[in-house]
């Protein structure tokens, strides 16, 4: 058995489309609740959720943030596996039947990602590496989109195609498949992440006590990417960088800090405007300048 939690802000159709994927495919008797936790959303993405016994949604008054959210949803759940599933995500008919018979057999793997397909079927990158400051460095400047096989990305693995299945760092939380102990022995979210890098926190914490995450690339689900906050480019880049410092202050050394500090300050401001006029993106440069805007009000306590 397992539950289901989603997060959902502002999610519209997605949602719907993604809950009527988990119970399409005869997967009733794989799954004991689906969690909806609902952060204050505004656009009625929940009303055309058909009411099932095994959905329970939870409404919050106001967007108290993806991790706090998530962890709302794990503290309910009672089943022996839980999966973290996206709402710009869906299942297909044995992507949830497959994992629990992978988990069946490989009791030694703790988090377990599948093969995530964009809406035009093709694989997208999903995994994640734990970055070093050098490599968030590269980020900065830009080097790693210029060059990914020289200049290592810092954490999501766009220099592998993600074609075979193997041990990884981390797996996107997009589809997080999770053994229910996995709480007891890590921990929950770290929630002073807002959204961005608590499952990569998450899943170093993992790894420092033994845990393995796997990708699997023969188990599959579609996700469209983007989410709800793919209209607002500046207040996710906000989101975005807030929570690399906040995570390089927490598992870096004070100087592996500065030096990612530095860079995002007054390195990647320059390179980002820089790689949006030479691919003639012009209308996103306000998007740099107000994400920076928002960053430079904010004060990394740990």
């Amino acid at each position: 058995m397992t539950d289901i939690v989603i997060v959902n802000w502002n999610s519209g159709d997605y949602l719907r489309n993604c809950v009527e994927s988990v119970f399409l495919f005869n997967n009733e008797q794989l799954i004991n609740r689906v969690y909806i936790i609902d952060n204050g959303s505004t656009d009625k993405s929940l009303d055309n959720i058909k009411e099932n016994e095994k959905i329970v949604i939870i409404h919050n008054s106001e967007n108290t943030g993806f991790s706090r959210a998530c962890n709302q949803g794990f503290k309910l759940c009672a089943a022996p596996f839980v999966l973290l599933l996206n709402p710009d995500t869906r299942l297909l008919p044995v992507t949830l039947k497959d994992c629990v018979k992978f988990m069946e057999r490989h009791s030694h793997i703790d988090v377990l990602g599948c093969q995530l397909l964009n809406d035009e079927n093709a694989v997208t990158k999903s995994c994640a590496r734990f970055p070093t400051p050098l490599r968030m460095c590269y980020d900065a400047v830009g080097l790693s989109k210029i060059a990914p096989q020289i200049f290592t990305p810092a954490s999501l693995m766009t220099d592998w195609d993600h074609k075979e299945s193997r041990i990884v760092d981390q797996v996107m939380g997009a589809y997080m498949f999770m053994r229910i102990g996995i709480f007891e022995k890590v921990g929950y979210f770290d929630e002073r992440f807002f959204v961005y890098y608590e499952e990569l926190d998450f899943s170093r914490r993992l790894a420092l006590l033994g845990g393995k995450s796997f990708y699997s690339a023969e188990i599959q689900a579609i996700h469209s990417g983007g989410g709800t906050t793919r209209d607002v480019k500046g207040f996710r880049l906000f989101l975005n960088l807030r929570s690399r410092l906040l995570y390089s202050k927490k598992h870096f050394s004070l100087a592996g800090y500065l030096m990612v500090w530095a860079g995002t300050f007054f390195i990647e401001p320059v390179s980002r405007v820089i790689m949006l006029i030479l691919s003639g993106r012009f209308k996103e440069i306000n998007d740099v300048f107000r994400g920076y805007k928002l960053l430079a009000g904010f004060k990394v306590r740990l």
